[in-house]
């Protein structure tokens, strides 16, 4: 079976590293991360993009929508 984690984040940049190693940490080589990055103006997806692992993947909205 194959696991889909989709983490959404606005301002993380604190903290969306460790969270990532975290998930990374309890996930088999085949499940992915999904990172959705409101379009923060901190630094948060230039972290996510500097993960050196296959399984995170970075969606970066272009516009803040809030929670929906």
């Amino acid at each position: 079976m194959t696991v889909s984690v989709c983490m959404a984040t606005y301002c993380g940049s604190d903290f969306v590293a460790d969270q990532l190693a975290s998930i990374l940490a309890q996930l088999e080589a085949s499940d992915e991360v999904v990172v959705v990055d409101d379009a923060s103006p901190d630094d948060t997806a230039n972290i996510v993009a500097r993960v050196a692992d296959p399984r995170v993947r970075l969606v970066r909205l272009e516009r803040n929508v809030g929670y929906v």
